[in-house]
C-alpha cells in the first residue's frame, strides 16, 4: 500500500527546455548595436508522471541590443542561463533508479513587431543530465539566437512562453525505467501566472515606438544549434518554486491472509490510494478493502466459516524506503456471520474485534513504486464483542497472532 504515485517525471529535463525557449525568443543579435545587460527569471510547473506537477525557475542571463536597423540581419546571439528543478523532483527520479536523463524540448516564443505577431517554436536539445541522490538540480545552458530581419520602424517586442518536453530518464545500466510504456515522458510546462515575461522591446530603425503596417513582415528565424552544456559564466543559481501538491499513486490489491488459529486462509481483493510528501518521503493513505469469507475447519475436523469485514482505522500511513515503501496500517475486522456445520452461531453484523489490528507492511526487495509487486507482514487479532452468546466461544478460535498478509498491487 503505497502512494498515489504515474504522474511526476522529471523536471531537471524542464530545466534545460526552457532555456531552449529562451534561445528562440532571442531574436536580436550583438553585432547590429550596443548590447545591454538582460537578466529574466521565470517560474513554471510542469506535469510529469509519478511527482505529479513540479516547479521550475529559469535564470536568464545575456546581451541585447536596444535598436537594430531596418532591413537588415540581426545575426545570431549567445545566451547563457541555469535552470534548477526542486527536490522533489529530484526524489521522484531517485524513486524510479533514474542516474540521467536526456531528450528535447519544444520551447515557443513570441515577437511583436508593427502590424506582425510572430510565434516562434524551436527544438532544443535536452543533454545529458546526471541526477544528484538528492536537492536540487541545476542545469546549465548556453545557445544561440536565430536571426531575424525587420522590414519597418517600430518597436520589437520579446516574450517568452511555455515549454513542451520529450525526456528519457535512464538507470545506471542505460537502461529505461518504466514511468511510460516507452520510458518517455511527455510533459507540459506552464508558466506561473502573473509574471513579467517579457524579455526585451527593441527599437527597430529610427522611429522606434510608431508602428506601422509593414509591408514585408520580418524574416522568420531558422533552427538554433543545440546548446553546449558547459557555459563559462552560470548564473546565480535560482530558488525553484515549491510542488503544488502532494504526489498521488493508486494501487489495486490482490492476495489472501492466513489466520493462524483457525488453519485457513482468506482471499484480499481491494484498493489503496495514497498522497505523498517526496521532500519528507512519507505518505497518508486511504485503504479499502473488499468483503472476504473464510472457511475452516475446528480442530482439524469441525466444519466451519466465516464472513469478514476489514475497515481501515483512521487515515494510513508510511515511509517511502529505497525504491519501495513501509505501511504502518491499522484496521477494525468484523465477522457479520460465523456458522458451524453450516448452522450461524453468529449473525450480528456488529460483531468485532475489540481493538484494531496493526501491521508494518514491507515491500519486496524488487518492488517498483510505478508497477507495483509484493507487500507483506503480521498481525494479532484481539478479541471479539457482540458476537452473541457464543462470544466467548468465538474468542478461542479469533483471537491470535502471527497472522500474515501475502499481497500483489498493482497501479491503477
Amino acid at each position: 500500500m503505497s502512494s498515489p504515485i504515474r504522474k511526476k517525471a522529471l523536471a531537471a529535463a524542464a530545466a534545460v527546455g526552457a532555456t531552449g525557449l529562451v534561445a528562440v525568443s532571442l531574436v536580436v543579435g550583438a553585432q547590429t548595436s550596443a548590447a545591454s545587460p538582460v537578466s529574466l527569471t521565470l517560474n513554471y510547473h510542469c506535469d510529469y508522471p509519478l511527482v505529479g506537477s513540479q516547479g521550475m525557475k529559469v535564470v536568464i542571463n545575456t546581451d541585447l541590443p536596444d535598436s537594430v536597423p531596418v532591413g537588415k540581419p540581426t545575426g545570431v546571439f549567445d545566451i547563457k542561463a541555469v535552470a534548477t528543478v526542486n527536490a522533489d523532483t529530484v526524489n521522484g527520479l531517485g524513486l524510479i533508479g533514474a542516474t540521467t536523463l536526456e531528450g528535447e524540448s519544444n520551447a515557443s516564443a513570441k515577437v511583436e513587431a508593427p502590424g506582425i505577431n510572430l510565434p516562434v517554436t524551436v527544438k532544443m536539445a535536452v543533454p545529458k543530465t546526471n541526477v544528484p541522490a538528492s536537492g536540487e538540480l541545476p542545469i546549465n545552458v548556453q545557445g544561440q539566437t536565430p536571426s531575424l530581419t525587420f522590414q519597418k520602424e517600430g518597436d520589437a517586442k520579446i516574450t517568452v512562453g511555455d515549454i513542451a518536453l520529450k525526456v528519457t530518464p535512464r538507470k545506471a545500466d542505460g537502461s529505461v525505467t518504466e514511468i511510460t510504456p516507452d520510458g518517455t515522458i511527455n510533459a507540459p510546462c506552464k508558466q506561473d501566472a502573473g509574471q513579467n515575461n517579457v524579455l526585451k522591446t527593441i527599437k527597430i530603425g529610427e522611429g522606434g515606438g510608431t508602428p506601422t503596417d509593414p509591408t514585408t513582415p520580418p524574416t522568420k528565424p531558422t533552427e538554433p544549434t543545440t546548446p553546449p552544456t558547459d557555459p563559462t559564466t552560470p548564473p546565480t543559481n535560482p530558488t525553484t518554486p515549491p510542488n503544488t501538491g502532494g504526489t498521488k499513486i493508486g494501487y489495486n490489491i490482490a492476495g489472501q491472509t492466513a489466520l493462524k488459529a483457525l488453519g485457513s486462509t482468506a482471499p484480499i481483493k481491494g484498493s489503496f490510494d495514497a498522497d505523498a510528501d517526496l521532500g519528507k518521503k512519507t505518505f497518508v493513505g486511504d485503504l479499502k478493502l473488499d468483503p472476504s469469507h473464510t472457511d475452516f475447519k475446528l480442530l482439524g475436523f469441525l466444519p466451519g466459516g466465516s464472513d469478514i469485514k476489514v475497515v481501515q482505522n483512521g487515515e494510513q500511513h508510511g515511509e517511502l524506503v529505497d525504491k519501495g515503501f513501509v505501511a504502518h496500517v491499522k484496521f477494525d475486522v468484523f465477522l457479520p456471520t460465523i456458522n458451524l456445520f453450516g448452522i450461524p452461531i453468529s449473525s450480528d453484523p456488529k460483531c468485532q474485534t475489540t481493538a484494531p489490528s496493526t501491521s508494518d507492511l514491507k515491500t519486496a526487495p524488487d518492488f517498483d513504486l510505478l508497477k507495483g509487486g509484493k507487500l507483506s507482514g503480521t498481525y494479532s487479532l484481539a478479541a471479539v464483542k457482540d458476537c452473541g452468546g457464543l462470544n466467548d466461544y468465538i474468542n478461542w478460535f479469533v483471537k491470535s497472532d502471527g497472522n500474515t498478509l501475502e499481497l500483489n498491487l498493482t497501479r491503477k
